[in-house]
C-alpha cells in the first residue's frame, strides 16, 4: 500500500481530509472518552512522524496503540504527489506555508544542533501539527479572563498587595532563594540583596521591585543568570500577541490535556497573563513543549530559566500585579 492516506484510513476509518496529509477522523478510543466527543477532536497526520492526536486524554492507551500500527504501516518508503505537483516522501513534513521540509534539511538541522535526527523530526512534526490543530485548541479549551476569575479554587484577586505577595511566596519550596527586583537588579555585588531566602521575603514584602523569576537561585549569588539557578523552577507561560481572553485556552490545554500542573495565573497589570506551571520533566519534553507553544503564540523567551516575569503584590503604572487564579 503506497498511499499513506489509505494506510491511515485502514486504521482509523473514514477521514475528512483538510489537506493532502491531515484530516479529522473518529478517535480509535472514542468509547473511552469521559466527555462528549466532537468531530474535530481527533486528527490524523501522515507526514513527518505519522500521528493520530485526540484532544481527549482518557483515550490515550487506544490512541497510542493506533499510532504504533500507523507508524509501522508507514515505515517503508512511500511518495505522495501534492496538488501543486510536488512530491512528498516518507519523512518529509508539509509546513503551514505549503512548502515541504525535506528530510535532508532537518537532518542538517539535527547535526548543527547536536540533536538526534529522530528527535529533530519529532520537533518539526510538532510544529506542523500545532499549526493544524491551533484553531480547534482555542475553540475547545476557550477560557476567557472573566471565567478564569470565577473558576479560581481560591478567591484571591481582591486580596490586598501584601496578601497577594505572601500567597505567591507559598508556591515555592521552603528552602528556595528567590530573586525580586527590577530588570537591572543583577550582576553586581550590591545586587545580592535582591536574592533572598523565602523567610527574608516574608518580612520585607514586594517593595524591592516589580519582577521575579520562575527559577530559584543558588544561595550567595548576585547575578540572575542560568548558571546560577539551583534547579528549582516553574514554567511560566505568557504571550505578547494573545489577548487575556485567548491565552486562557493555552493554560487550560496545558493543565487539562497535557497534565502540566497549573499553580497560579498572574495578571501583569498590562495586556498579558502569566501561567505558573510545573516545569517539563526533562530537556526533551521541554524542547517539544517550546516548539508547540511558540506556534500557539506564546513567548519562547520564558523557557530561559532566568527570564524575569512580573511578581504579584507590586504596582505597575498605578495598577496591581495580582494573582487571579490559584490552585487550592
Amino acid at each position: 500500500m503506497n498511499d499513506p492516506r489509505q494506510m491511515a484510513a485502514s486504521i482509523v476509518g473514514a477521514i475528512e481530509w483538510q489537506s493532502a496529509v491531515s484530516g479529522y477522523c473518529r478517535c480509535p478510543g472514542e468509547s473511552l472518552h469521559t466527555h462528549k466527543s466532537g468531530k474535530k477532536d481527533c486528527r490524523v497526520c501522515v507526514d513527518g512522524v505519522p500521528t493520530i492526536f485526540c484532544f481527549h486524554s482518557s483515550c490515550a492507551p487506544a490512541v497510542a496503540d493506533a499510532n504504533k500500527r500507523l507508524r509501522q504501516g508507514l515505515s517503508t518508503s512511500w511518495t505522495l504527489t501534492m496538488p501543486d505537483g510536488n512530491v512528498l516522501r516518507a519523512g518529509d513534513v508539509l509546513q503551514s506555508t505549503g512548502t515541504i521540509l525535506r528530510r535532508e534539511v532537518y537532518l542538517a538541522r539535527a547535526a548543527a544542533e547536536s540533536r538526534h535526527p529522530g528527535e529533530q523530526l519529532v520537533l518539526e512534526t510538532l510544529v506542523a501539527m500545532a499549526g493544524r490543530f491551533k484553531p480547534e485548541l482555542f475553540e475547545k479549551f476557550f477560557w476567557p479572563f472573566d471565567q478564569i476569575l470565577t473558576d479560581s479554587p481560591l478567591l484571591v484577586a481582591d486580596r490586598d498587595p501584601d496578601d497577594q505577595f505572601r500567597t505567591w511566596l507559598r508556591l515555592w519550596p521552603a528552602n528556595s532563594t528567590v530573586w525580586i527586583g527590577d530588570i537591572y537588579s543583577t550582576g553586581r555585588p550590591e545586587h545580592a540583596t535582591h536574592f533572598r531566602p523565602l523567610s527574608d521575603w516574608q518580612k520585607i514584602g514586594p517593595a524591592m521591585g516589580n519582577y521575579t523569576c520562575g527559577s530559584a537561585f543558588k544561595p550567595g549569588t548576585y547575578s540572575r543568570s542560568n548558571a546560577n539557578c539551583d534547579g528549582t523552577r516553574f514554567l511560566v507561560v505568557e504571550s505578547d500577541s494573545l489577548k487575556k481572553d485567548e491565552i486562557g485556552a493555552v493554560f487550560a490545554y496545558l493543565n487539562n490535556r497535557l497534565r502540566y500542573n497549573l499553580h497560579a495565573i498572574i495578571d501583569t497589570a498590562g495586556k498579558s497573563l502569566h501561567g505558573w506551571f510545573d516545569c517539563p520533566r526533562n530537556k526533551v519534553m521541554e524542547d517539544r513543549l517550546k516548539a508547540a507553544l511558540t506556534v500557539f503564540g506564546c513567548d519562547p523567551k520564558l523557557f530561559t530559566y532566568s527570564q524575569p516575569v512580573r511578581v504579584p503584590g507590586a504596582w505597575r503604572n498605578g495598577k496591581l500585579q495580582r494573582i487571579v487564579w490559584l490552585k487550592d
